[in-house]
């Protein structure tokens, strides 16, 4: 994944509906949303939105008409519009793949929510009217354009491939409306709340939960397993070392985008801290450095995000080549290690859309990508993963006797993965597969890891984030630890009980990333894991300084150091769910143990060590938040950071 909230100004809710999709920090523009709100009654006296807790659904009915007015004006008749471009430079701009902001620098939840609606419904009832899939991709460009939200090439290329697969999600998918949209694009502004449409269960009995009596890991035993993860790769096929780092593109330092205007602006040998991704001769790197200090290693976990950013300019064709090239240096690096892969949301093209299995339209379909990836994973995985693989993406495999592995594709949980607003319940049957092949190793008296590239607390659909947590918590005498990457950034998130809250059963270690991008060291993780119990004994965070190796150039290859080791840097007993939880509540209460994470957390790269009061709040926040909205330990763990004040 993408964190690049930089994009200033107007908002573009046809353009979130097509692939831009973060909502920008516009903070030096308005401080609140109180702020966007009068200015947007200032300017567009049309709308009259005065503020959040006045606007009743007449008004929002008002904007929308006039959102619908305009767009028949602009593309019918060919009318410059102005009102419409003075209604879409209020909104938070988007990013074409980042994340959301922190709240305090969002909208008020109800502006964002009345406004997206409005737009959403206008730009239906304009689809419904006219059927022209290319009137909607004229207006998403020429808004895109004279909005200034990104350059020609980037603006086509990302409306582009998204547009198919938008007008097949509107032409197939009966009832969609604009609370659905907005429910699921903008659920971390709350519009999700009243829509039934959005809520489910999993249809699977999960049995009676065993009574679990402690969590406290046991004495390891004397050979333990080491494992690898290595995730978020990002390959650029044409990074160039010198090359321009400061394009004005979302991502740069590529061979086409030209030279950089002074010294400073250009790309290093190793990366570049800015919007760059990893050149071929530093993955190459990485994976020798991790063969050469690692003499002993048993498994390889490699948690998704192979392509490189450029999301304007992926394609099949592309996307297939970078796959292929890396797991085939991956095979000839490892020849003997078995590797077990999942799929990044960076992998599709467009990227983060999984269709369903069912779609077989060639201009829409992900069928190619699971047909590929069964191909190519089958070097490490036996023949009857594929069934699953081919379904959607995801497959189990005894490691040994006791031991399984479960690898997921949870990016069809993924908020921007636009087939959540065409099936929306349990995305090719995933949730119910997990919790049945759990409850078979249940039975089986075996120990479980999980693969999965999003943390489920972070991005998933937040009834798909809920039901996970509910397995989780079912089999937590069974799942010993899950891996997941998307975030680069090097975490982890405890799993609380669901009867006691304050009970953690559970952790999801984070990989960091091998990319850079953006404003991180390169890095990879070592786990050492008991034999007998399969629990995590240590771990460790491997990474070299992009600074430094950049000031050698070619003459030398970074200098990777050990980074931390969870038991002895943190100060713990175990690996346990427990342990974590401890850990949790003293960086609360010391501030020099969180800011020790906040180094961590991104990878002691120069650009980034600053970490003020509110950054370190979110940091507690996200590691103890692993179902989307609740916020139960998040509250304490900030009451307590308060107190110490």
């Amino acid at each position: 994944m993408l964190l690049n909230p930089g994009l200033k100004g107007a908002a573009l809710i046809i353009l979130i509906f097509s692939n831009v999709h973060c909502l920008t920090d516009y903070s030096n523009k308005f401080n609140n949303g109180n702020d966007i709100v009068s200015h947007m009654s200032k300017q567009n006296d049309t709308f009259n939105i005065t503020t959040a807790s006045t606007t009743v659904p007449n008004e929002e009915r008002k904007l929308s008409d006039e959102v619908y007015d305009e767009i028949t004006k602009k593309l019918i008749l060919g009318d410059p519009a102005p009102r419409l471009f003075g209604l879409l430079e209020q909104i938070p701009m988007p990013n074409v793949y980042g994340y959301f902001t922190s709240a305090k620098e969002m909208l008020k939840e109800t502006s964002i929510c009345v406004i997206c609606r409005s737009v959403i419904d206008a730009i239906l009832r304009y689809y419904e009217t006219h059927k022209s899939e290319q009137g909607l991709r004229e207006l998403a460009y020429s808004l895109c354009i004279q909005l200034q939200i990104e350059p020609d090439e980037v603006c086509a290329g990302v409306i582009d491939l998204n547009i198919p697969t938008i007008t097949y999600i509107i032409n197939n998918t009966e009832g969609l409306t604009s609370d659905t949209i907005c429910g699921v694009v903008l659920q971390s502004s709350g519009c999700s709340q009243d829509d039934a449409k959005l809520e489910w269960t999993i249809d699977v009995d999960l049995g009676n939960k065993p009574n679990i009596t402690d969590n406290i890991r046991t004495v390891a035993a004397e050979d333990p397993v080491t494992i690898v993860q290595v995730t978020d790769i990002h390959h650029d096929p044409i990074y160039k070392p010198d090359g321009n780092a400061v394009c004005g593109e979302p991502m740069c330092c590529r061979s086409k985008q030209g030279n950089p205007e002074t010294p400073a602006a250009a790309a290093g040998y190793w990366g570049d801290y800015r919007y760059c991704d990893l050149s071929w001769h530093a993955f190459e790197d990485a994976l020798q450095q991790i063969k050469k200090n690692h003499e002993k290693i048993d498994y390889i976990y490699m948690t998704g995000d192979i392509v490189d950013h450029a999301v304007w300019d992926t394609s099949i064709e592309k996307n297939t080549e970078t796959i292929k090239k890396v797991l085939k240096e991956i095979k000839n690096t490892f020849a003997d290690v078995p590797v077990y892969p999942i799929l990044g949301n960076h992998e599709p093209s467009p990227l983060n859309v999984y269709a369903p299995k069912d779609i077989t339209e060639t201009s829409v379909s992900t069928n190619w990508l699971y047909e590929l990836i069964a191909e190519e994973w089958s070097a490490w995985l036996p023949a009857d993963t594929k069934e699953t693989i081919l379904q959607g993406g995801y497959y189990t495999v005894p490691v040994k006797p006791g031991f399984r592995i479960i690898g997921l594709n949870n990016n069809l949980c993924y908020t921007f993965n636009w087939w959540l607003l065409y099936n929306m319940v349990d995305p090719a049957g995933q949730l119910k597969w997990l919790a049945e092949t759990l409850t078979q190793a249940e039975k089986d008296g075996e120990k479980v890891h999980i693969l999965g590239h999003i943390p489920p607390g972070d991005s998933c659909q937040k009834t798909w984030s809920r039901e996970y947590r509910k397995i989780i918590d079912r089999f937590e005498g069974t799942v010993t630890a899950q891996f997941n990457g998307h975030t680069h950034k090097d975490e982890f998130e405890i799993f609380y009980s669901l009867e006691d809250p304050s009970r953690a059963i559970n952790i999801a270690f984070n990989g960091g990333s091998v990319t850079q991008y953006e404003f991180l060291n390169s890095n990879y993780k070592i786990y050492t894991m008991d034999s007998s119990t399969y629990d995590i004994l240590d771990g460790e965070a491997w990474t070299y300084n992009l600074t430094t190796a950049n000031s050698q150039g070619n003459e030398s290859a970074p200098e990777w150091f050990q980074l931390y080791s969870y038991k002895k840097d943190y100060e713990l007993e175990s690996l346990s769910p427990s342990e974590f939880d401890k850990l949790a509540h003293k960086m609360a209460v010391d501030k020099s143990f969180l800011q020790k994470y906040a180094r961590y957390y991104v990878k002691d790269a120069d650009p980034s060590l600053i970490c003020d009061d509110t950054c370190l709040k979110n940091k507690l926040c996200d590691l103890a938040t692993c179902q989307v909205g609740d916020t139960t330990q998040c509250d304490e763990l900030i009451r307590e950071f308060q107190s110490k004040k």
